[in-house]
């Protein structure tokens, strides 16, 4: 029976050490304790498409990254306390030398992986010194690793709604942005403005990346939803590329910001049940597109380019709809 325990003990601990360590420092995704604990955010959205709850969406992201540190603690300290419990006299009374029960042994555990260690309650000998040792250790890299991940993912979150509010500031709409950009006079373009936008999407993709709990993240207004906010500079950004050539702005900004909307797809990992629901091409776009005159008179040249494009903007919308919103910003 000693030896059970002791095996469990020791996957408790390897499995929560290698959670921490995959959720941190991979780039592969969430552990999988991690990846077990987000699954709630499914079911929020699926109660937000037919009731929208766009404040307690807000909660999840900050409730599920704080509760997987719990989670993290509170598992190595389940398996810390496996391994004592297998023992009778693994832990004593430093005053008596009086064998510690199971309750004991909880608060011995407690006091030991918190640092606290009040000495009331001792481990009796080696290895058992060794193993208290080794869980205080574990515990605190465990515990600062956790506070520098809450740190930069909270960072991140900032840096994410401040890419949303850099596009929305060209305008809220196709139309604002094409108006702003002067498509007549190419040099006046927003050039500058979209070179620094395409290296933040970019940013944001490692990020995205590194932090994949950044998904969780949900933004309480249209206005500062990144994903929202790329969708837009896509439609932007294709319309543009279909228009005529005196025209269209320079062929290197459009290119920049097809690169930097690919890469912000690639690293934001959507969910393939979502991609798969097609979308079709706003009715408001080509209307658009029809009013401003910047498509090209070749209709079947723009048809292909359309069919080449709703892949990628059907993907689009699909974050879109993971964030808790669609193109009409309901």
């Amino acid at each position: 029976m000693q030896i059970i325990l002791y095996i469990a003990s020791v996957l408790v601990i390897f499995i929560t050490l290698l959670d921490v360590f995959i959720t941190v420092f991979s780039m592969k995704g969430a552990g999988p304790l991690t990846g077990l604990w987000i699954h709630p955010w499914n079911g929020l959205l699926f109660i937000h498409k037919s009731r929208p709850i766009h404040r307690l969406l807000t909660f999840a992201g900050p409730f599920i990254l704080i509760s997987s540190i719990i989670i993290w603690y509170v598992l190595l300290g389940i398996g810390v306390f496996i391994a004592f419990a297998a023992n009778p006299d693994s832990v004593i009374n430093s005053s008596t030398g009086e064998q510690a029960g199971l309750t004991e042994k909880l608060y011995f555990v407690s006091n030991t992986i918190s640092s606290l260690g009040y000495g009331d309650w001792v481990p009796s000998r080696f290895p058992w010194t060794l193993i208290a040792t080794l869980a205080t250790l574990a515990a605190t890299v465990v515990l600062t690793i956790s506070l520098s991940y809450v740190l930069s993912v909270v960072s991140a979150v900032v840096t994410k709604r401040k890419l949303a509010q850099g596009i929305f500031s060209m305008g809220k709409t196709v139309p604002e942005i094409i108006e702003r950009a002067r498509l007549s006079d190419p040099e006046e373009t927003l050039k500058t403005h979209v070179l620094s936008l395409s290296s933040e999407m970019d940013h944001q993709s490692l990020k995205h990346l590194a932090y994949p709990i950044l998904k969780y993240f949900h933004a309480g207004s249209a206005d500062l939803s990144p994903a929202r906010a790329v969708l837009l500079l896509s439609d932007t950004s294709f319309i543009l590329g279909t228009a005529k050539k005196e025209h269209r702005p320079p062929p290197g900004v459009l290119q920049l910001m097809e690169s930097s909307i690919s890469n912000y797809l690639e690293f934001s990992r959507i969910r393939k049940k979502e991609v798969s629901r097609q979308t079709p091409y706003p009715q408001r776009l080509l209307e658009a597109e029809r009013d401003y005159g910047i498509v090209s008179p070749d209709d079947v040249e723009f048809k292909q380019s359309l069919d080449n494009y709703l892949p990628l903007r059907n993907r689009l919308v699909a974050l879109c709809r993971e964030d808790g919103w669609n193109e009409e910003f309901t």
